[in-house]
């Protein structure tokens, strides 16, 4: 029984919090209800009170306010830094205030070893001049001394050829010839001393032995005139054979050798004279570069920083680059032609429009225009067309499928303190003006039963109007008959907004 008892208890406990639950939350509800209501009473119509006035017929275009000259500034120098300092974006800055600046210790250093290496380079290049002008002197000297050997040599062959052979053949043949002439007397002595021996009667034995011995004398005269002669004619055999011709092929190759000498010599000194004036002109070239160099890197100096062509305020990035712009911040990685900041001249500015490829029939350059910042609506602008890009493009360029446009400009006719870059605005192109004429917002004019009509403001409440239009705009339409100056319209269906 008490298991009993507890489990009902247990489901009164139940049933009664999913009650209690359920008037909390029809009592939210209620609640809610009751605010939208509050809330709606509160809400005003969105009434346009009808009035007289000129309308512009014309077409409707978004637009962006830029600047037509945009000072884009970037590190011109090929230098690899980082930036040490910027200042904040959005900031004002006046023509030459520093508003960036590049870390350039690297770049000092980097001046200071090219103009130590100029430094070494010029004193090495002087030391290389001395050694060429000590090594032309020796060349010569060198080339001196071979040349003289040739001329020695030369002389020297021409005196043997020309005296010295001619007088050691004369020597040869006079020796010769005296031979052959000694012989000759020694040959006739004997004949005469052996007459004397054969034919004479001695008176004694004295006599006798004395002309044999006059006889032997001759004949040994003879021998030795004949030996003499043997000797001079094999000295000539010799000398004509070889000892004539072994000097003459000596003298002619010690002037071969000495002119190889002298060719040698000249080839070896222009080589060395060579080589040092290659060392010279490396040198040379060397502190050429090193100079060109210092001299670049010297005037990198001052563009490490950026400096405020005009006084304006600042923006980071290229606001003309739809991506690919750095994050601009202290230590970021500097880069040539990387623009990091923009400076807008404020004075002078421009519309960028995309003109749709419908509308370009209906709008030429110099149609005036009427400018209403999105931000401002009250403020209302003159301008005209200054340029229509004389080809269309797509709106996303690397989507072929997305409308095509025209890049158009607009100018400012007037300068508003209030237009800056980057606003965006409405841009009515002005095709006709309608003077003094009743026109209505086109939201306040709806078709029912192949009829326009209107939701006129009563005593008695909305009541239905019909109309007749003339001409109309993307925003406006004309009143020929059913409205007068004065008369309150309605820019929604009241009667449907109370239904819903």
């Amino acid at each position: 029984m008490s298991w009993i008892k507890s489990r009902k208890f247990i489901l009164f406990l139940v049933l009664s919090l999913c009650a209690a639950g359920g008037v909390l939350l029809y009592l939210k509800i209620q609640e809610s209800r009751a605010a939208g209501r509050k809330q709606e009473s509160k809400a005003p119509d969105r009434i346009y009170k009808v009035k007289s006035g000129d309308m512009v017929i014309g077409i409707m275009l978004k637009g962006s306010v830029n600047a037509r000259t945009k000072h884009k500034l970037a590190l011109e120098a090929p230098f690899s830094t980082k930036l040490i300092k910027v200042v904040d974006e959005n900031a004002k800055v006046k023509a030459g205030d520093i508003i960036a600046e590049f870390e350039t210790s690297d770049l000092l250093i980097k001046i200071d070893d090219y103009k130590l290496t100029i430094e070494q380079t010029k004193k090495d290049l002087a030391i290389s001049k001395e050694e060429r002008d000590v090594l032309i002197s020796t060349n010569n000297e060198d080339l001196r001394t071979a040349r003289d050997k040739v001329t020695e040599c030369e002389d020297a062959y021409i005196r043997y050829v020309r005296l010295e052979g001619p007088r050691d053949r004369d020597t040869q043949e006079l020796a010769v010839s005296d031979a052959e002439k000694e012989l000759s007397e020694s040959s006739d002595a004997l004949n005469t001393a052996r007459d004397n021996y054969y034919n004479k009667v001695f008176s004694d034995t004295t006599e006798e032995k004395t002309a044999r011995q006059a006889v032997e004398t001759a004949e040994k005269k003879v021998q030795s005139a004949q030996t003499k002669l043997n000797s001079a004619r094999l000295a000539k055999k010799l000398f004509k054979r070889y000892t004539y011709p072994n000097k003459l092929q000596d003298l002619r190759n010690r002037l071969a050798q000495a002119k190889l000498g002298y060719e040698k010599t000249r080839v070896r000194t222009q080589s060395m004279l060579t080589q040092k004036d290659n060392q010279i002109y490396r040198l040379e070239l060397t502190i050429r570069n090193n100079e060109r160099q210092l001299e670049s890197h010297a005037s990198w100096v001052p563009m490490m920083q950026l400096l405020a062509p005009v006084s304006g305020i600042v923006t980071y990035g290229d606001p003309d680059r739809f991506w690919g712009n750095p994050e601009v911040k202290v230590g970021m990685d500097g880069r040539r032609k990387q623009v990091i900041i923009t400076i807008p001249d404020m004075s002078k500015m421009i519309v960028d429009v995309n003109l749709p490829e419908q509308y370009r029939s209906k709008v030429a350059i110099d149609d005036p225009v009427i400018i209403t910042p999105d931000s401002i609506q009250t403020i209302k602008i003159k301008g005209s067309i200054e340029s229509i890009a004389a080809l269309p493009v797509n709106i996303i360029p690397w989507d072929k499928s997305t409308p095509k446009i025209y890049r158009t400009i607009v100018t400012f006719r007037d300068n508003n303190p209030k237009i800056v870059s980057g606003m965006s605005v409405q841009v009515e192109v002005v095709s006709k003006i309608l003077r003094n004429v009743i026109h209505i917002p086109i939201e306040a004019v709806f078709e029912e039963g192949g009829q326009l009509l209107v939701y006129r403001k009563a005593l008695a409440g909305p009541e239905k109007v019909s109309v007749k239009i003339g001409a109309s705009s993307d925003s406006a339409v004309e009143i020929l008959e059913g409205l007068k100056e004065g008369d309150e319209v309605f820019l929604y269906r009241p009667f449907q907004a109370k239904m819903n």
